[in-house]
């Protein structure tokens, strides 16, 4: 039934990326592919008329031999550019359903199990393979036609010949285990590709030159990277090796038979058992069945490649549409009433026996900032996380005004939300789209996006901009921009400002990289802005910091600690309870003092 799926499936993505051509170049390929046996059969019968004097059979086997080369040469002339488009509209279909499945899945699970991991790398680095399907599908279409034609002929000689095809059958099994064995090294190596990859990026990523020059690290990573590949390149070379030993012997023993073939048909001929149109048929056919067998084995690898890719890509779709949260239906709503509540949640993230939140029972009341403080592992981040729905929890429920959050459609839920993270990205795009796609419903209204500037702190960035918000960001680019570290961080602040009423704003650590007074102003424009839609739709701020001169202002402070809730309650209550809040605070205090 998968494979079924999985041959449905690469055959609707050839034909849906472009139809009409496809349907033309199969046409094409078919009739090229019987012409080389087509005229092989025209010279037999004109060897044979000339030779019995027959001038209709001689002026048949001239026909089939001229009407072969007009067709061979149509099939050229036009195919070859219609196969090409196939192939590159076929390739962009490919990529783009690609890029529409995995950026469909509303989860992080796919990020953090390293088993998936590995075979979401295979789907994108054989990628490629599932954009030349068209032309492999193509290709099948023309070994069935020449395959047909080629038996048909041999058959006509004598059925005893019909035997040397299926003893070339041979070549598709050893083609068919040299390509297993060959993919199996490929993913057996997968791993250590990836590391190999990762390690590459570290030793050219500008981030990390320093370190590694201070440490002295360039030839670590090189002796690490030259260890991995060697064991990568001598798993696949150990398969390449085994495949042409099996493919030479079988090829050799091939050979041989049909070399006894064709003796034993001009023994027949002497005899008069055949004519000497058969002789030539059967000595010209000798390398076409080779061929043909050879192009089946060809087939037969870039198929299993093919079919292999597309059953990874199979895969995705399923593990995409399992992973949909397809239940998840429900409205966000337009306001928060009373709050958001995690009642007995815990959670473990995917591949892990590891709790990482256990039993926590927390209620963030509509309107009110809550600040999320502990050591660095308390939880905060995973926390987070949850409440932004990237993960469900193991256990328990997060409940917004008594609805299961489980229950809400995750992309209207979060197109309630805005946040500023610590790990922010650096979207190498024009200033103004970095921050207009905090709100891409508003990208283009240059009102809001310099509101959401000024708001972040963001205004002197953009102001030292050589085209202000028209600069292109990022070195990569031959005009582009390279900002310093707390100017991106500026303007992915300035990103989550972009929308104005979020119902929840979540805010972990995203001022790491700016000085403290720099942090209190944003701090106090977040606040702000949190005063106001808590006013207006009930939002619920939630705020991650390790200065306590910061949190401070938070309505609601939350004392995380090994996963769990220890303590809730204002600055005030906390620092009079004596706990760990009490000498975290202390700690930081005469830090400063």
């Amino acid at each position: 039934m998968r494979n079924l799926r999985i041959s449905w499936l690469w055959l609707t993505t050839s034909f849906r990326a472009a139809p009409l051509l496809m349907t033309i170049s199969a046409v094409l390929v078919a009739a090229r592919a019987i012409t080389a046996p087509a005229q092989t059969y025209g010279l037999s019968l004109l060897i044979e008329g000339l030779a019995s004097d027959k001038s209709s059979t001689i002026a048949l086997g001239i026909g089939i031999i001229v009407g072969g080369l007009a067709v061979a040469f149509v099939a050229d002339v036009i195919g070859w550019p219609l196969q090409d488009t196939a192939q590159e509209r076929m390739a962009g279909r490919v990529h783009a359903d690609l890029l529409d499945v995995t950026t469909g899945i509303p989860g992080l699970t796919h990020h953090e199990r390293p088993d998936v991991a590995d075979r979401l790398e295979l789907v994108r680095e054989r990628a490629w393979r599932m954009g030349v399907g068209a032309e492999v599908l193509l290709w099948a279409f023309a070994t069935v036609a020449n395959t047909v034609t080629v038996l048909g002929l041999l058959g006509s000689v004598n059925p005893l010949l019909l035997l040397l095809p299926l003893l070339g059958a041979t070549r598709i099994w050893s083609a068919y285990v040299s390509s297993t064995r060959q993919h199996k090294a490929w993913e057996d190596s997968m791993p250590q590709e990836r590391l190999v990859d990762r390690l590459i990026e570290v030793a050219k990523d500008a981030r990390t030159g320093l370190e590694l020059r201070v440490f002295g690290l360039g030839q670590v990573l090189l002796d690490r990277i030259f260890s991995l590949q060697t064991d990568r390149y001598r798993r696949r070379v150990e398969a390449a090796r085994w495949g042409g030993k099996v493919d030479g012997s079988v090829r050799l023993a091939f050979g041989l038979a049909y070399a006894g073939a064709i003796v034993w048909v001009i023994a027949r001929a002497r005899n008069g058992q055949q004519t000497a149109g058969d002789v030539v048929l059967v000595l010209l056919l000798a390398p076409q069945v080779d061929q043909m067998t050879g192009g089946i084995a060809r087939n037969v690898y870039w198929i299993g490649e093919v079919v292999r890719s597309f059953s990874r890509y199979d895969w995705l779709r399923e593990y995409a549409k399992d992973n949909a949260w397809q239940t998840s239906v429900e409205p966000a709503p337009a306001r928060i009433t009373s709050g958001i509540e995690l009642r007995n949640v815990g959670f473990s993230y995917p591949g892990t026996d590891s709790a990482v939140l256990s039993d926590v029972n927390l209620v963030l009341p509509a309107g009110s900032a809550v600040a999320l403080v502990g050591e660095n592992g308390a939880g905060k981040t995973t926390l987070v996380k949850l409440l932004a729905r990237m993960y469900d929890p193991t256990t328990g429920r997060v409940l917004v005004d008594g609805v299961d959050l489980a229950t809400i459609s995750p992309d209207a839920w979060r197109s309630q939300l805005s946040a500023g993270f610590q790990d922010f990205v650096k979207f190498e795009l024009t200033a103004r789209e970095v921050v207009g796609i905090g709100d891409v419903e508003r990208e283009s209204d240059e009102a809001a996006v310099r509101a959401a500037i000024s708001r972040g702190d963001a205004a002197s960035v953009v102001a030292g901009l050589p085209r202000g918000l028209d600069t292109q960001l990022g070195k990569k680019f031959t005009d582009g921009v390279e900002l310093s570290g707390g100017q991106w961080q500026r303007l992915a602040l300035a990103r989550a400002f972009m929308r104005e009423r979020p119902l929840l704003l979540l805010l972990d650590e995203p001022t790491a990289a700016l000085d403290p007074e720099a942090e209190h102003r944003l701090y106090e424009q977040y606040a702000a802005a949190a005063r106001i839609a808590a006013a207006e739709t009930g939002g619920v701020t939630v705020l991650v910091s390790h200065r306590f001169s910061t949190v401070r202002m938070a309505d609601l402070i939350v004392v995380m600690h090994n996963g769990r809730v220890e303590d809730v309650g204002t600055h005030e209550d906390l620092l009079a309870a004596h706990g760990r809040y009490a000498e975290l605070f202390n700690l930081q205090a005469r830090a400063y003092r």
